[in-house]
């Protein structure tokens, strides 16, 4: 971090507004509001994410008197209040406060609920069937949710979703406004995302296939690049790389081996659980994450032995979540959180002096797949170890040293 980074910093957290007496609303939030919450079994985490939050906005409206107080806040002030409170912030982060406040509202009783419209069980059923049976993430239940629900209010509005009534026409006339002042990468995303809806509303029955054969496929003229790969050198020097001595080094050390040695993602990494290894067998059980698959994956010795170091002598004790790698010092105890993870590999990769723009974990899945892909392990193999369903995705993933093939080359034309 640069020292224009670093001021920047501070002067944010200068300008924070979590100074000065803590209103009245901050006791409501910390006591009776988290009984609410845990009331609904809400877990831990959760709970001190709406908890934190609230207290930031609780603050942030007693120095801004325009707005109503925290307990007097109705559900049709909130998009304006997040819009001026929370200004240059990420999508994401408006989407957590947004959901701690509707909790907030629902608690206090003064908010209209949520606005349920006639055809809101078919985006349910869509969410849950991504769920259960695809096993996607949160972030991808977010945008698929958001899309939508884009659709189905452009398309029926406040009526019944009456699928007969829905012509390619209507589709090509959505995409084109979907899409509209965005870039193609941001357009195509968009796209494929109601065009797995109709898909969902076909396999229902409701509709016919010409429907999600009518949104248009954007074209994106880019060249596809994989991440460079770490050759032998540096795979060890990134190994050597963590201070073992402390808890958070053979944390980082035990992470970096899971997705270096055996392919795991960063979501796998950060939702492995103390249930999930099995110490006796030699043998780590992979939950279904992103593919809605999951895999068993053999623990070689050097892993294991890694994985006990921390467990044993890193890890925090009598912490209510039962994750296997957890934050160290700060929030000691709780899950390790996304941003944390790809930190971690940031400054390892700095410590070990390469390139600056090397950033974030899946350059060690891949460094995997190459691994065994030029000691000659064939593709169907490889694909069962990373968890992918087509030898297709796997091809991404296992890249060939060309400058070690040059040599293999014979000058054109050959001489005999």
């Amino acid at each position: 971090m640069t020292k224009k980074d670093l001021h920047r910093k501070r002067r944010r957290f200068a300008k924070s507004p979590l100074k000065g007496t803590p209103p009245e609303d901050v006791k409501v939030v910390q006591g009776q509001f988290t009984e609410y919450l845990r009331s609904r079994h809400f877990s831990p985490l959760t709970i001190e994410h709406h908890q934190r939050r609230l207290v930031y906005l609780a603050f942030w409206l007693s120095k801004h008197r325009h707005y109503p107080s925290l307990g007097r806040l109705t559900r049709r002030k909130i998009p304006r209040l997040l819009a001026h409170a929370l200004a240059g912030r990420t999508a994401q982060t408006r989407i957590n406060y947004w959901k701690a406040v509707l909790h907030w509202v629902r608690f206090n009783g003064g908010a209209l609920e949520p606005i349920v419209r006639p055809w809101a069980s078919w985006v349910t059923d869509y969410l849950e069937f991504l769920r259960t049976h695809r096993g996607v993430g949160p972030s991808s239940l977010d945008h698929s949710e958001r899309n939508a629900r884009a659709f189905m209010d452009w398309q029926f509005g406040n009526g019944k979703a009456d699928w007969s009534t829905v012509r390619p026409t209507h589709i090509w006339s959505f995409a084109c406004r979907h899409v509209r002042g965005v870039k193609p990468v941001m357009g195509k995303s968009r796209l494929g995302y109601v065009r797995r809806f109709l898909l969902f509303v076909h396999f229902r029955g409701a509709c016919g296939a010409e429907l999600a054969a009518a949104i248009p496929k954007v074209a994106v003229h880019r060249v596809a690049s994989r991440p460079e790969v770490l050759s032998e050198q540096q795979r060890r020097k990134l190994l050597a790389s963590f201070d073992r001595t402390t808890p958070e080094g053979k944390r980082n050390y035990a992470m970096t081996l899971c997705m270096l040695d055996l392919g795991m993602r960063g979501v796998e990494v950060r939702g492995l659980r103390l249930e999930d290894i099995d110490w006796r067998g030699r043998r780590l059980n992979i939950r279904p994450f992103k593919t809605g698959r999951g895999r068993q994956l053999p623990l070689p010795p050097r892993i294991l032995d890694a994985l006990q170091d921390y467990v044993r002598a890193g890890r925090p004790k009598n912490t209510g979540f039962d994750h296997v790698f957890l934050m160290h010092p700060r929030r000691r105890g709780h899950p390790l959180s996304r941003s944390s993870l790809k930190a971690m590999a940031h400054w390892a990769y700095r410590r070990c002096g390469f390139p600056p723009s090397w950033s974030g974990t899946h350059r060690l899945r891949h460094t995997f797949a190459s691994r065994l892909y030029r000691r000659g392990v064939d593709m169907k193999p490889i694909a069962d170890l990373l968890g992918h369903k087509k030898l297709d995705s796997t091809n991404i993933y296992t890249q060939v040293d060309i400058k070690a093939l040059r040599p293999l080359a014979k000058p054109w034309p050959w001489s005999t």
